[in-house]
């Protein structure tokens, strides 16, 4: 596990170094707006509220919510700023809870280690929302996860989390799913430990009953298996094979390929440089719209 971190931060420095130094907690340079250009974004004016290491950023609309029930979206590892743009760009339907942490995915795992975590985070969330309007009493509604990068971290451990993992109802993961190796590395053998809770999300996905996008570039990390590996993994256990698709998303992010059965999509991008893997961040807003269409 010490030699995947140690690979992880060489990677990481390498690729984003001005990112990596001040802990992934800044936008990215010359980083666009979410994943459309600026002009078709939509201007949202957030008000960003500090709960612990997270952020809260509420936006006008959810206070004309004729509903209590406030859907909630929690992303992991990305400035806030980059991913508020990207849920602006869909409506911001919900409140946005950031949680970025400086460090690589253990500071994630650590930090959702205990399963009292997530359920402390959903109430404090609440507390924000009621704390705003004191006259309804908002509850945390459907919850929507997404992780960039090292998020996988947190998002392992709250799959491993039966609460957690009951309570997520759509999962993004935006080449983000990196995995150790188990046996000789030299045979790059996914660790199915290290991938069981991914696993038993897709397969829900595959069934009907959640919603599961995953998005990767075609890095080649060493030392540990890639996010191409870490979803090559997922689809041959399900029994699938991927299809040839090629299409643009944006400027900068060309799928290549596609795997889907019922509510579980597997999407590869072309791409093995630094600013690939950054654009499954600036991105997020084609993600996330993704995810909802397909619903």
């Amino acid at each position: 596990m010490k030699r995947m971190q140690r690979a992880f931060a060489t990677l990481l420095a390498g690729l984003f170094p001005a990112a990596f130094a001040a802990g992934a907690d800044s936008a990215p340079p010359n980083a666009p707006a979410g994943g459309v250009t600026p002009a078709a974004a939509p201007q949202i004016a957030f008000k960003q509220v500090r709960v612990g290491k997270a952020v809260v950023s509420l936006a006008p609309a959810w206070f004309e919510r004729r509903e209590a029930s406030v859907p909630v979206w929690l992303h992991l590892h990305g400035a806030p700023a980059t991913v508020e743009a990207g849920f602006a760009a869909i409506g911001a339907p919900g409140v946005l809870v950031n949680v970025t942490l400086p460090g690589l995915s253990k500071v994630y795992a650590d930090h959702f280690a205990a399963p009292e975590v997530f359920g402390e985070l959903l109430r404090a969330t609440e507390a924000v929302l009621r704390a705003e309007r004191p006259e309804r009493a908002w509850t945390a509604g459907a919850l929507t996860v997404s992780s960039f990068s090292a998020g996988f971290g947190g998002v392992r451990q709250l799959l491993r989390q039966p609460e957690a993992a009951a309570r997520i109802g759509t999962l993004v993961m935006a080449d983000s799913i990196y995995c150790g190796y188990t046996g000789d590395p030299k045979e790059r053998r996914v660790d199915p430990d290290l991938m069981a809770g991914f696993l038993a999300y897709a397969r829900r996905a595959a069934a009907g009953e959640v919603r599961l996008l995953i998005t990767h570039t075609e890095q080649v990390p060493e030392g540990y298996a890639s996010t191409t590996e870490t979803a090559d993994y997922l689809i041959s256990q399900l029994g699938g094979a991927r299809q040839v698709e090629d299409r643009a998303w944006s400027a900068k992010l060309r799928q290549t390929s596609r795997y889907q059965a019922r509510r579980c999509e597997i999407v590869g991008f072309a791409g093995a440089a630094a600013d690939d893997h950054m654009q499954h961040l600036r991105g997020i807003g084609l993600l996330l719209a993704r995810a909802r269409e397909r619903r």
